[in-house]
């Protein structure tokens, strides 16, 4: 068994090794500002304010220390709360770099001085995405404009379309996070059923983010919920956080994990069976391989969102099974969890340079569950998947 998990493994040498590192954030901020131009005519577009930590690192390269940075038709600026104007300059020469005094550095005070910062330099009109900035946080950022006369505009989803389509650079992080959580992977299986049964799920959540640390990886990838390991019926949870149950033979263990490097994102899952495969997977394994399958065949360029995710569930209702409550697979880079979206019915088009998981299952309350997920990079007039693991039924079941 454990033979088939071995095809594709990389050295140690070779997780370990340095990721490529440049990436050009002014041409980055010049995409912004090109689509700043072009929605002009629907939403005021002098400058676009971003507060989000992820999209201020993505446009600025600095992934610590800012918390606003204000993009302009030429230039900008960017606001620290901390003691590193020197470092932040270094990244982002191009833009002044403000330091608040202490008396503006809580929430309120701080938008303010963004705004009164803005208005000082004759900007009159400003756009935030919302759907990336917290709810006090715009309401702040409103109020304080609506004092000082500037107008504020929605910019909805535009910096998510900017950052949904992967850089060349972009995709080699990803997939040096995808051979680091696989190698973990190979190796929390290297001693079989026999390593696995007996242990709780928690300890084998942090064996296998151990695992990843130790062949370069920054950290594990989901630091917000942390990796699922869910045994027996407990796998019947789409999002299981890991406990004290223990591994036990004859039954699943389903594993959701990724690794972290440089920022980006894996996201990986597979179901094993210890020993020998339950019964309701015998029937249920094959149809959520067979709905990751049809999925992948009508993924691809110029396709429909929903078209994947319609693949995939009608596959697994088809066979009788109940159909999952999410959409079937999303992007991963900065954030594990980021556009594009492949739910049902949507019609937003899949593009060059987007990554995304396809993630089916099958789920039976009391009982057990089943998730296989693959991760998959779209270009220009093709589709390759990124993770190598086998998925198949035999190959799950861990002797």
């Amino acid at each position: 068994m454990l033979d088939m998990f071995d095809s594709g493994s990389i050295s140690e040498a070779s997780a370990t090794s340095e990721a490529p590192i440049a990436f050009d954030h002014s041409a980055r901020r010049s995409r912004l500002r090109a689509l700043m131009a072009e929605v002009s005519g629907t939403c005021p577009m002098e400058a676009m304010a971003i507060c989000d930590p992820l999209d201020v690192g993505y446009f600025s390269g600095v992934r610590e220390g800012v918390s606003w940075l204000v993009v302009g038709p030429e230039g900008g600026f960017a606001v620290t709360r901390h003691m590193l104007v020197r470092e932040v300059m270094e990244e982002i020469g191009d833009f002044d770099v403000l330091l608040p005094s202490e008396r503006s550095t809580d929430a309120v005070k701080l938008e303010a001085f963004v705004v009164a910062e803005m208005k000082r330099r004759g900007i009159r009109s400003v756009a935030v995405d919302t759907g990336r900035m917290g709810a006090g946080t715009f309401l702040r950022f409103q109020e304080a404009a609506a004092e000082m006369g500037l107008e504020v505009g929605r910019g909805e989803r535009w910096i998510e379309g900017l950052r949904q389509c992967k850089e060349p650079m972009e995709r080699q992080w990803i997939e040096r996070c995808v051979e680091i959580a696989e190698e973990a992977f190979r190796g929390l299986l290297e001693e079989g059923a026999a390593g696995l049964v007996g242990r709780s799920e928690r300890e084998l959540a942090r064996e296998l983010e151990n695992r990843m640390i130790g062949l370069g990886a920054d950290r594990q990838g989901f630091p917000e919920t942390g990796i699922i390991v869910a045994s027996g019926p407990h796998s019947a949870s789409a999002h299981h956080t890991p406990g004290s149950r223990m591994a036990a033979w004859g039954e699943a263990l389903l594993i959701d994990w990724g690794a972290e490097l440089g920022g980006y994102r894996s996201d990986l899952t597979r179901t094993l069976y210890l020993g020998s495969v339950p019964e309701y997977a015998r029937k249920a394994h094959p149809v959520v391989e067979a709905a990751l399958h049809a999925a992948e065949k009508v993924l691809r360029p110029g396709a429909e969102m929903g078209w994947i995710d319609a693949a995939a569930r009608e596959t697994v209702m088809a066979a009788g099974y109940p159909e999952f409550h999410y959409g079937v697979g999303h992007g991963v880079g900065l954030a594990i969890h980021e556009g594009p979206w492949l739910r049902a019915h949507s019609r937003e088009i899949l593009e060059s340079g987007m990554i995304t998981t396809v993630e089916p299952g099958v789920y039976l309350a009391d009982i057990g569950g089943i998730r296989l997920e693959g991760m998959f990079a779209v270009g220009a007039d093709s589709v390759d998947r990124l993770d190598r693991l086998p998925t198949d039924l035999a190959a799950m079941v861990i002797e």
